[in-house]
């Protein structure tokens, strides 16, 4: 039997390329359920409303400002 001549070559060549695109795909599949929801940049009433909680604007930009990004979406 010739493939039994204890010559395992052959397997790291076979083998490793399979483990690599194997863990690339697991980490295709997982990396995104691993996200959460700071990742995200702040959408436009966000930031508006921490520049509000900061102290940065009066309530009364806020509100015009508000009204603003509400009636353009």
């Amino acid at each position: 039997m010739m493939w039994t001549s204890g010559s395992w070559g052959w397997m790291w060549i076979a083998m490793v390329p399979m483990m690599v695109l194997m863990w690339a795909l697991i980490a295709l599949v997982l990396l995104p359920w691993t996200r959460n929801e700071r990742d995200r940049p702040p959408s436009p009433l966000e930031r508006l409303d921490g520049r509000l909680a900061a102290g940065e604007i009066s309530v009364d930009e806020h509100r015009t400002r508000r009204a603003e990004l509400e009636h353009r979406s």
